[in-house]
Order: structure tokens, then C-alpha cells, then sequence
């Protein structure tokens, strides 16, 4: 029994450290929505949406107040960057 029992161990612990050599970083293809450019600590980059995001999430704004600041910016977007739909065929 404690033979059987060393022996089922083993295998697994085999099994895992191969499984485990094989697991490695996955490549950069794989989630190209990752930036791996950081921006520098001292220079503070973030996006109209991340700021008003953040003051939702501080309680800074109301609901509406973000609500009403994220559709001003879509129609800002929109207005700088139409959507331009190509004709059917």
C-alpha cells in the first residue's frame, strides 16, 4: 500500500513539473489589448473617461453628473471623429 502510494505520487509529480516546465509566459499576440509601454511614474497620462471614471468611483460626481459628462464627450467624439459607414454594394 505505502508502495502504491509513492508510486501514484510520483507520477504526479512528474506530471505537474512537466506540465509545469511548459507553462510559460504567453506571447504578446495573445492579448494584443495589453500595453507593455508603461507611461514614466512622473508623468501623469489618463483619458477624460478614467478621470471621470475615478471621480465617480470618489464620489466626487453624482451618476448623472458622469452620465451627462461621458455623453458630452461621445458627442465631442463624434464630431471630431465621424463614423463613416461605407455604401452597400
Amino acid at each position: 500500500m505505502v508502495f502504491l502510494f509513492c508510486f501514484v505520487l510520483s507520477v504526479l509529480a512528474i506530471c505537474a513539473a512537466t506540465v509545469w516546465s511548459r507553462v510559460g509566459r504567453e506571447p504578446a499576440a495573445a492579448r494584443p489589448w495589453r500595453a507593455d509601454v508603461k507611461p514614466p511614474p512622473d508623468e501623469e497620462v489618463a483619458s477624460p473617461e478614467g478621470v471621470l471614471a475615478a471621480q465617480l468611483a470618489r464620489s466626487d460626481i453624482s451618476h448623472d453628473e458622469y452620465v451627462e459628462a461621458m455623453e458630452q464627450l461621445a458627442a465631442r467624439d463624434e464630431f471630431r471623429h465621424p463614423l463613416v459607414v461605407p455604401p452597400d454594394r
